[in-house]
Formats: C-alpha cells, sequence, structure tokens
C-alpha cells in the first residue's frame, strides 16, 4: 500500500467523527453564492461520513518544483483582522455534507484568494474521531508559532492552548495535532477521500 492509500485511511479515521461544535453565525454576509441550506445546525452532532467510489475530478500530485515543505508565515494582525471579518461560516453544518473538512476548506481558499496563506490542520481526539481547523504561522511579539482557527466559531488556539479549549468545548481529550502543507479534495465533498502530504507541524499529547 503506497503512502497516499495509507494517508486516505489516516485521515478517513481522523475526521470521521468531526463534529460541530457551536452553530454557524447567520449574520456573516458570504464569500460566494450557494443554496440557502435546509438542514439546521445541530451542535455536537456526529459526522458518519462515508467513502465515495470516485472522485468528480482526478487528483492532482504535488510536483517536485512545488515546495510543500516550507510554510510560508503571515502577517498575525493583519490576518487575524481579515479572518474574523471575512469568515464565510455561513453554511450549516450538516453531516455527511457539509461539515468541519469543508469549512476549513472554504477558508483556506478564501484566505488564498485574499493573499494570505493558510493550511490544514487536523485533530485527532483519544476516541479515535477527529477534527478540522485552519491553521497559519506566523510572528506575534517576536515569537513564531502555528495558530489554529476553528471556522466554525472563529475561535483563535495557540500551540499551547489548542488541546484545552477542544477538549472544554467538544468534552474529548486531544491526542495528536498535524498541520499538512497540501492536501487534494478532487472536487469531492466527502473528506474521507482526500489526500494530504507533507506534514508541517505534528505534535502529540
Amino acid at each position: 500500500m503506497g503512502i497516499y492509500q495509507l494517508l486516505i485511511v489516516f485521515i478517513y479515521v481522523l475526521l470521521a467523527g468531526c463534529i460541530a461544535t457551536e452553530p454557524a453565525s447567520e449574520q456573516q454576509q458570504p464569500l460566494y453564492s450557494a443554496p440557502a441550506p435546509t438542514v439546521p445546525v445541530i451542535p455536537g452532532i456526529t459526522a458518519t461520513l462515508q467513502p465515495t467510489p470516485a472522485a468528480k475530478e482526478q487528483y492532482k500530485e504535488p510536483t517536485q518544483q512545488e515546495n510543500y515543505s516550507t510554510a510560508i508565515e503571515v502577517n498575525y494582525r493583519e490576518y487575524v483582522d481579515w479572518f474574523l471579518l471575512n469568515n464565510n461560516n455561513i453554511r450549516y453544518y450538516t453531516p455527511d455534507e457539509y461539515v468541519c473538512g469543508q469549512y476549513t476548506v472554504d477558508m483556506i481558499n478564501a484566505s488564498e484568494k485574499a493573499g494570505f496563506k493558510a493550511y490544514f490542520g487536523t485533530i485527532r481526539f483519544s476516541d479515535g474521531t477527529g477534527h478540522a481547523l485552519v491553521a497559519f504561522k506566523s510572528t506575534f511579539s517576536g515569537y513564531t508559532s502555528w495558530y489554529f482557527f476553528e471556522p466554525q466559531t472563529n475561535k483563535i488556539m495557540t500551540e499551547q492552548t489548542i488541546g484545552h479549549i477542544l477538549q472544554q468545548n467538544m468534552g474529548k481529550k486531544v491526542t495528536e495535532v498535524t498541520v499538512y502543507g497540501y492536501y487534494d479534495d478532487a472536487g469531492d465533498k466527502d473528506p474521507a477521500s482526500w489526500r494530504f502530504a507533507y506534514p508541517l507541524y505534528t505534535k502529540k499529547y
């Protein structure tokens, strides 16, 4: 089994327990046009993701010319201010359709369009479930670190606070945090089938 197949299996297990922590804000302005959801937010519900038989598009493998192994920093104050003003968490959390992985990807893409580099952060809990967050690297008050946004609530976390905050909000113990430099959803809405590579940061608890 190749490395990508192993990563697919790992991410499927990781994101299979992705949950909504709080209702998404209905006052945010959309960054894209999407049909209004008909399913309300149900805080605490667990998404049971099923792997899709085939992606809608072909996967784009990273090339040797593309460097995903080094994180690009952003200006902390500029990015945080932009994120809080432009977070597109207007979609309802919908099991099997729009979960933490989609929130994260949408904000990563929106960040890139605005000139900020953000990354896909994955969380593993002690019960085997997982969660997805927007990650970014920055230097703040002279200290360079990884920071994490919960795209459903705008809550910001640091390397030091993420374990405590997620346990407090979700009632689960964090066992591992990983930030990936590369991901490819191949146009598929099911995070279980996405591919990840170039881990930039990993911390085990």
